[in-house]
This record gives structure tokens, sequence and C-alpha cells, in this order.
């Protein structure tokens, strides 16, 4: 049996940040399963695979992610891991002291997502937002101990989680969890004094080589493993799943191909539809991507 892809271009006339694009793309998403994707970073192959192993194997977890690998110019210049912790029990812990999840790597069930208030606007953290509040919600969360996508860093990035704006966002979160009981008062303060240092005070340089220090060095013999190994008794088991995702005007031609191919075209086991959200107006060479992932869906099978 074979199904194709259903690639679905969302068009939005304005652009609406990220949160809200999330928003809109989960809204157009026709299975419970879905996984995120960022528009300039690499899904590795067997990523789907993966987390669907968990789903499969645990009815009650409600999202799985896992470590990312980091890279700068070259996907092969690889210089860390961000490592997450793996169980429920740890990850929830871990929530109370910083994001646990590496949402660009995330598989979640869309009802839990929107019983929890969905995604909403916050700047630069309504992911760490959405994770509190299913947490809040009593969802169940996982971790597979290996990265699974390779995310482009480098001083835009560092720029990106820095400065006034970025701090109050950061601190106005860490005041919520205060409220709701999820930290004590010399944690809060803790994670805000923390945060203040390398988010405020610290230059963007400095930034990167804090980042840099606090990164586990990539071991890649696990992924090589994983990477050969041949899975295909129970693949025809696995159910549909889409993913979303969103580009927008700044986002980069080039990457954003690689990204799509990377969840299209290399993966061990293909989504069934993948729903994009344009974000306000793309110049034509990000239009052109887009209409070569129509054409290529609308003859790709999914065997």
């Amino acid at each position: 049996m074979s199904e194709t892809i259903d690639f679905k271009p969302i068009y939005l006339p304005q652009n609406k940040g990220l949160g809200n694009a999330l928003k809109e793309a989960l809204s157009h998403c026709s299975n419970n399963l879905v996984a995120r994707m960022d528009s300039d970073d690499i899904s590795a192959p067997y990523r789907f695979r993966e987390q669907l192993k968990v789903f499969a194997n645990n009815q009650d977890v409600d999202i799985v992610g896992g470590s990312i690998t980091e890279f700068v110019g070259s996907p092969d210049n690889i210089t860390g891991e961000r490592q997450v912790a793996l169980t429920d029990a740890e990850i929830k812990k871990d929530m109370r002291k910083r994001c646990a999840m590496n949402h660009v790597a995330i598989m979640y069930k869309k009802d839990s997502v929107l019983a929890s208030g969905g995604y909403l606007d916050w700047y630069y953290n309504e992911d760490y937002y959405l994770w509190i509040r299913m947490l809040e919600h009593g969802c169940r969360f996982a971790n597979v101990p290996y990265p699974l996508v390779n995310v482009r860093t480098g001083a835009d990035m560092s720029a990106r989680r820095g400065g006034w704006k970025y701090f109050r966002s950061e601190q106005i979160l860490q005041k919520y969890m205060l409220n709701k009981k999820l930290i004590n008062i010399p944690r809060y303060i803790y994670n805000v004094a923390l945060r203040f240092g390398g988010e405020f005070i610290a230059t963007n340089s400095v930034r990167q080589i804090i980042y840099k220090a606090i990164r586990k060095k990539y071991d890649p013999t696990t992924v090589v493993k994983i990477n050969t190994s041949e899975d295909n008794s129970i693949e025809t088991a696995y159910p549909p799943f889409s993913v979303a995702t969103s580009v927008y005007g700044k986002d980069n031609a080039e990457w954003f191909d690689i990204a799509l191919e990377s969840i299209i075209v290399k993966q061990t086991v293909k989504p069934s539809e993948v729903v994009l959200v344009v974000d306000g107006p793309v110049p034509q060479d990000i239009q052109m991507v887009i209409d070569k992932y129509v054409k290529i869906c609308g003859g790709y099978c999914l065997r």
C-alpha cells in the first residue's frame, strides 16, 4: 500500500510570529501525532521512526523529543550537543530550571497540546510556555537518548537569545512558574539572576562562549549505529503523522530547501502530510522552494 505525502502550504497575509504561525499550522494538521520542524535545521533520517517507537511502546506519553546537535557553517562542523533529561520525572524536574525539551526536535499528540491551551504568542519562549502548561495539565514527557535534529547556530542565534526584551520574556515566564507554585522563591531568584547575567549583561561573543561551554561533546558512534539499523518489521504499524513547520521572508531559501528535504525525502518513515505556514510575504527564491515540494509531494509515494 502506498500513499502520497500531502504538502499543504497555508499563506498568511502578514507575519504574525512563530507562536501564532504554529498555532495556525496545528489547526490544519489532520493527524493527532504532529512533529515540529524549523525552516533551517536538518532532521536525522531516523528521527520520526524513533519517536514513533516511543509512542507505540508508551501509550500514555504525550510528547517525545531528543537531543540536538549544533553546527556552524557546514552540517559536518558540529560544535556540540544539547542533551536533555530522558524520563518524565527527570524532565519535569529539569523544567523548573530550564527548557527541558528541544522544540525543533519534538513530536506530540495534538489533542494533548490543545487541551493544555495550545501555542500562545510569547517572545522567543512560546515552546517553554507550552511545556509548562502541559506539565500543569498532567501530560507525560519523554526524550530519546540521541540527537534527532542538527541545528544551525552561530552569532545570529546567540544574538537572538540576548538583550533586555529576551531577558524580560524569560523573567516573566519564571514569575508565571512562581505564581503557579511550580518553583519556590529561592529557585525563582536563582533562575532570574542566571538569566540576567547570561542574557542581558553578557555580550554576544561571551554568550557564544557560554553556550559552547555548556554543550556536551558530540559522539557520532551512537548515531551511526541507529542510522544503519534495520527496523522494517513494525514500520507498517506506525500511525500516520503530520509535520508542522513555518517559513517567513527573512529565512534562507537554500537552508529551507535542505530542511524540507530532510523531512520529506530522506526519512526512513515519512509523514502523511506536511503543513507549512508561510508567515507573511516571502521572496521568489523561497516561493520556488515551496513550489518544488508541492510538485515532489504530488507524485511522491510513501511505502
